[in-house]
């Protein structure tokens, strides 16, 4: 068994990550799913933890969780705990995966959450593209199986069969010398050497592995093919595809980040360009596609207009003349150098992950690459080979293609097994494939120019302590700004703030519609004239927020400052938007008519934000409002947004006092040519005083759904803690009644959601078999059983709290999180950043008394507000005082709003 420990004193959990190597590919032939079905089961119990889901228990209640995955080639296992913890957690992960007791009752319940999780994804489009990908390779190659499994797949067998089919996979592959560890933790390596092997050390191989040679991905009629397919939801894509050999031998030369460098250029004389100019596309992304130790495909992804939809074939033509352009030329050498740079930069200066997310990927990592690569197998590109890429190329060419039409109006012939795609394959006659290399077109391609963005040795500035936390250095009316300078973790970058408070907002749907669409239209232009700085390490975020819109830049500062200055007039800029205006705005009505095919939960969870919430409006409704929209109205929405604003704003990072105060002479004088305006209310609808609402959502799925989302009594501090840790106290238990034990759905759950400040608690259910009045009745049920039960978690009173005390006070793991930290404080008006510290102590001082009284009001809906959200027909009568408010437009103007 191979185990890589990791010491951080930066993280205050420790996270650990087992990956098997097995995946869904090790399913016998007449058990799809199987594999899907034991990483289930390790949670139902083992020799030592006998009671099913005991680990997730116990690693919740005291303040870290655990998750698992089934993949193509690795099933794995990964978890948080605090350092208190880590010795239990460490025998607890041994015996699930050592030990597991497979009881026959629990596999038939389980089958059953498995086959709610498929009839989950039925109608997601990444998996319904994905069956039809499959029954379009080899069949005799094991990514052709059906991964998931659902209660068809395991019908043919008795829980008893079931069970002697999980204990030989268990048997053949999770062996020791198939497993691969890493653990993070912020304390000392030796002392966690010497927990593992305490919980490891007794695990021996007890079989040899079964060999794991596949046959080709792609046989020849698999090739050469153009596969149409209708989605649910409107899209059209064109994906391209190349059959390739996997590189990972070639990780130190990295050919394929550099073809997809070179074919992904987003400037000036790319393909990209050129197919926008014509009209033909939106976007397009080279590099992705599936992968495993024998087969890659590398795809070149595009957008589609309705106009490209016409123009497949010239499509196509204009990649060959670029892959062409490119073999012809050749890469200079210079070109993989900066690439080399990148990705050295994106190593010396990374934003840490989560650990947990670290861990889960080094532990796979360590099946890939060799011990000194695992860390930066990813990243190192120090063999340099330009003719490596070239060589790839050759592979590039109509024989070895696969096409991919994605669009509503094409025609099908045949229905993909389990989620119901319809598509259709046609063979590529000889013709079309010599059209595509026949370049007809007059196509000027060039490569990119020299980034001048990058910095080849990002400086890091001294520091001064004063501004570790961040001082304001402009406060006048209708301008705020902050500035820090980071003295902990030392990187050569930084974060910038501005966001604009327009009262142009109060006028409603018509001008917030608008202002969507301006935005989305000046990042179509920004993006084009910064994608190198992007590719620097210096990136910008313009988006729309409810009082108006923000601008944020990241990365390097070097340039940032400067940057952020140039971009900040450049929204002033009268921009020509004529030629992408089409495109954009049918992209932003696809966007929002999609909203209805949302999964039930998720289109639940968005209407209750526009119900809670003054400014946000229903999607079709903005839909309907942007159809007739016209260039000319963008320019005047922008011009009313910016004719009266309060800006405000944070930069904190690798700068000293000296460049803050310039930039900050600069925005004074744009803030100085424009109207001064006042911070715009963010208003949330105050249902405390009404009786319960029931609200339909009309949406294309069948499976009933329900939130019932809790409006806590009022915003202060101690409230918003009790609504906090009854959440937490609450969280496992609702999932283990709802899920387990009655096996209600597979996605339940709960959550704290506030609302612009104001705390609130939302439960929520999707059932594939259960009708909407059981599952509000199954909710109420469970919060009278958690009241009368209360009595019984006062042994784990403090240790909830201090978990929810880690939670709050845990440490930046990036100078990225502590920014937005800060940002969050002064958004909240926390101008001294002590609202963690005032918070910590109000939770240390909370005894059980005061939840209990808490929870008892929520219960009774003591100055609660309820709202129950659902997706199928519901007479309100059956909850006692409740009101159906079915229409969110009425809802909202008889609404009265808190204002924040």
């Amino acid at each position: 068994m191979r185990i890589f420990l990791i010491q951080d004193v930066n993280y205050e959990k420790s996270a650990c990550a087992l990956s098997v190597n097995s995946g869904h590919f090790n399913d016998p032939d007449d058990c799809h799913g199987l594999s899907h079905l034991l990483e289930h089961m390790l949670f139902l119990g083992n020799n030592t933890f006998v009671e099913p889901n005991e680990f997730v228990t116990y690693l919740s209640s005291m303040g870290g969780h655990i998750n698992a995955l089934t993949g193509t080639e690795y099933t794995s296992y990964f978890l948080d705990s605090t350092k208190e913890t880590e010795v239990q957690a460490i025998k607890r992960l041994y015996s699930m995966t050592t030990s597991p007791i497979f009881a026959e009752s629990l596999i038939s319940e389980e089958i059953k959450a498995i086959d709610a999780e498929f009839s989950l994804k039925q109608k997601d489009e990444i998996r319904r593209l994905y069956q039809v990908h499959k029954e379009t390779c080899n069949p005799l190659h094991p990514f052709s199986k059906f991964s998931v499994g659902n209660k068809h797949t395991f019908s043919s067998f008795s829980a008893k069969q079931l069970k002697n089919k999980l204990q030989k996979l268990h048997q053949q592959f999770y062996q020791p010398q198939n497993i691969c560890l890493c653990w993070i933790s912020p304390t000392d390596l030796d002392l966690r050497k010497d927990i593992i092997m305490q919980g490891f050390a007794s695990w021996k191989n007890t079989c040899n592995l079964p060999s794991q040679k596949f046959p080709p991905l792609y046989l020849t009629e698999n090739l050469a093919i153009k596969i149409s397919i209708k989605p649910l939801q409107k899209a059209q894509r064109l994906i391209i595809s190349f059959a390739l050999p996997n590189p990972k031998v070639h990780f130190r030369s990295k050919p394929l980040s550099i073809l997809s460098h070179l074919l992904g250029d987003e400037g000036e004389n790319s393909l990209l360009e050129f197919l926008k100019n014509k009209g033909w596309a939106t976007s397009l992304n080279a590099g992705g596609g599936i992968e495993g130790k024998n087969f890659r495909d590398f795809n070149i992804n595009i957008q589609l207009t309705e106009q490209g939809i016409q123009y497949i074939t010239d499509i196509i033509n204009a990649l060959f003349s670029f892959i062409d352009m490119i073999k012809k030329n050749g890469i200079e050498l210079w070109r993989i150098k900066e690439l080399a740079t990148i990705k050295q930069q994106e190593w010396d200066y990374s934003e840490p992950e989560k650990p947990i997310d670290q861990a889960l990927h080094i532990s796979q990592s360590m099946f890939e690459y060799s011990e000194e690569y695992v860390l930066a197998g990813d990243f190192v590109i120090d063999d340099i080979r330009p003719n490596l890429p070239i060589k790839l190329l050759e592979l590039f060419k109509p024989e070895h293609m696969r096409i991919k039409l994605i669009h509503p109006d094409v025609s099908t012939s045949q229905i993909a097994n389990w989620y119901h795609t319809p598509y259709q394959v046609e063979k590529i006659d000889k013709k079309t494939l010599g059209a595509y290399t026949t370049f007809d077109l007059d196509f000027k391609f060039n490569l990119a120019q020299p980034n001048p963005f990058i910095i080849e040795q990002p400086k890091i500035q001294s520091n001064h302590i004063t501004f570790d936390v961040p001082k304001p250095i402009v406060q006048q009316t209708g301008l705020n700004l902050w500035y820090g300078q980071d003295n902990k973790f030392k990187q050569p970058k930084g974060d910038c703030f501005l966001t604009f408070d327009c009262a142009a907002v109060n006028e409603g749907i018509e001008l917030v519609s608008a202002k969507r669409l301006w935005i989305g239209l000046l990042n179509e232009k920004l993006n084009k004239r910064y994608y190198q700085a992007e590719l620097a390490g210096m990136n910008f975020h313009f988006y729309p927020h409810q009082g108006g819109f923000s601008l944020q830049t990241n990365g390097f500062s070097g340039n940032q400052l400067a940057f952020c200055s140039k971009l900040l007039t450049q929204i002033v800029f009268h921009e020509d938007f004529t030629q992408s205006f089409k495109q954009i705005k049918n992209r932003q009505l696809a966007g929002l008519s999609n909203a209805l095919l949302n999964k039930p939960i998720n289109s639940l969870f968005s209407r209750l934000a526009v119900l809670m919430q003054q400014h946000n409006y229903l999607p079709l409704d903005m839909a309907k409002v942007l159809q007739n929209m016209a260039p000319e109205d963008i320019y005047q929405t922008k011009i009313k947004l910016l004719s009266q604003f309060h800006l405000e704003g944070l930069m904190y990072g690798n700068w000293n006092q000296s460049e803050a105060t310039n930039i900050s002479h600069k925005i004074k004088e744009f803030r100085n040519n424009h109207s001064i305006g006042a911070k715009v209310n963010r208003g949330v609808a105050d249902i405390r005083q009404q009786p319960t609402i029931t609200h339909k959502v009309q949406y294309q799925h069948q499976e009933p759904a329900v939130v019932i989302y809790f409006q806590a009594p009022d915003p202060s501090p101690e409230t918003v803690a009790l609504t906090i840790l009854t959440e937490q106290l609450v969280a496992s238990p609702f999932f283990n009644e709802i899920r387990t034990e009655q096996q209600l759905g597979y996605l339940v759950g709960s959550g704290y959601i506030p609302y612009n400040s104001h705390p609130g608690l939302a439960f929520y259910i999707q059932s594939p078999h259960t009708e909407v009045p059981q599952l509000i009745l199954a909710i109420y049920n469970f919060l009278e059983k958690i009241m009368a039960q209360i009595d019984q978690y006062k042994d784990i009173w403090q240790s909830l709290k201090q978990g929810v005390i880690k939670q709050i006070t845990e440490k930046d793991s990036s100078l990225s999180m502590k920014s937005r930290r800060f940002w969050m404080a002064i958004g909240n008006k926390d101008y001294n950043f002590s609202q963690t510290d005032k918070m910590v102590q109000i939770i240390s001082d909370l005894d059980m008394a005061s939840l209990k009284k808490f929870l008892s009001k929520l219960v009774n809906r003591d100055g609660f507000g309820e709202i129950i959200l659902h997706n199928s027909d519901l007479n309100a009568a059956i909850i006692e005082g409740a009101e159906s408010q079915d229409d969110p437009r009425e809802f909202k103007s008889r609404c009265c709003y808190l204002t924040y």
